[in-house]
């Protein structure tokens, strides 16, 4: 299969739509780059981990992370696309992912679902979700996004944890046919 995408949440893809310690009507906002913890596992090498703008004991925040797949070839036979998702937090972390097609308005003319998924809640759990979809709607100019919403639980504050919240996701996407 060819790799058409290979990307890791960053505050450039990702942003908090869900907050228990942020303020009313400060949502969405961007995630931020936060230091991993000193045994928080790499993912592909990766200690790009993000979080809120806001850190609080057992806060619960909601990611959504949008990464882009491109323009989605014209098509007389379905496409089929396999997405692969590795992701860490500190605690509990439960994942949905979608794949969207958008036509040239931006608007979404279709909504795929690929995969529901939860780690452990062990810090040191990297956990591995995946789904295939077949995509049949390649009409000219359509593009293709998955949209992964990530829930995540800080842990209970403890006395060397300056910032209780980290989370952490690499998405792979392949297919039969070049995108």
């Amino acid at each position: 299969m060819v790799l058409t995408l290979q990307a890791f949440t960053t505050p450039a893809n990702t942003q908090v739509i869900a907050d228990t310690a942020a303020l009313p009507g400060t949502l969405p906002t961007p995630a931020v780059p936060t230091a991993p913890a000193m045994l928080s596992p790499l993912i592909d090498g990766s200690s790009a981990y993000i979080w809120s703008p806001n850190t609080a004991s057992n806060q619960t925040v909601t990611f959504q992370s949008i990464f882009d797949i491109g323009t989605l070839p014209i098509l007389g036979l379905a496409l089929p696309l396999s997405a692969f998702y590795a992701y860490a937090g500190n605690e509990t972390v439960s994942v949905t992912a979608t794949l969207e097609v958008v036509n040239l308005l931006g608007i979404v003319i279709a909504t795929i679902p690929l995969f529901t998924d939860a780690n452990s809640g062990s810090s040191q759990d990297v956990a591995i979700a995946s789904g295939d979809a077949l995509l049949a709607v390649g009409l000219l100019g359509n593009t293709g996004r998955i949209v992964i919403n990530a829930t995540v639980t800080s842990p209970t504050v403890i006395g060397y944890s300056a910032n209780p919240g980290r989370y952490l996701g690499q998405l792979t996407v392949r297919s039969l046919i070049a995108v």
